[in-house]
């Protein structure tokens, strides 16, 4: 690529995600986006312009990081446990039945 040649932009992530580390600690040291983008370009390790590094890094800003697996506690079991009965699939429907609503009265709802 000739210098001035504008960067992909899916060659401008690439780039910063190879970077992502650099950025966020030296961020955190206190350098700015703009003191890190020049840092990067000098060293030939980016490429982009520097309004494409400021909106990856607002992006990477909006993920939030990856949280722990949570860990599931067990109850604990006072004795033997108990297992429930599996039944069949059929539901049998109860003695009374549902009353057709064609024959039903509005007022014997109240």
């Amino acid at each position: 690529m000739a210098a001035g040649d504008p960067v992909r932009r899916s060659m401008a992530r690439v780039e910063f995600v190879a970077c992502k580390e650099t950025i966020d600690s030296m961020l955190a040291q206190g350098f700015s986006k703009k003191l890190v983008h020049e840092r990067l370009v000098s060293e030939g390790r980016c490429s982009m312009h520097y309004i494409t590094f400021c909106e990856f890094i607002r992006e990477a800003d909006k993920i939030p990081p990856p949280s722990p697996p949570k860990q599931v506690e067990k109850p604990l079991s006072v004795g033997p446990s108990v297992r429930p009965q599996r039944q069949s699939g059929i539901i049998k429907a109860e003695s009374k039945t549902f009353p057709d609503p064609r024959a039903m009265n509005p007022n014997d709802s109240f």
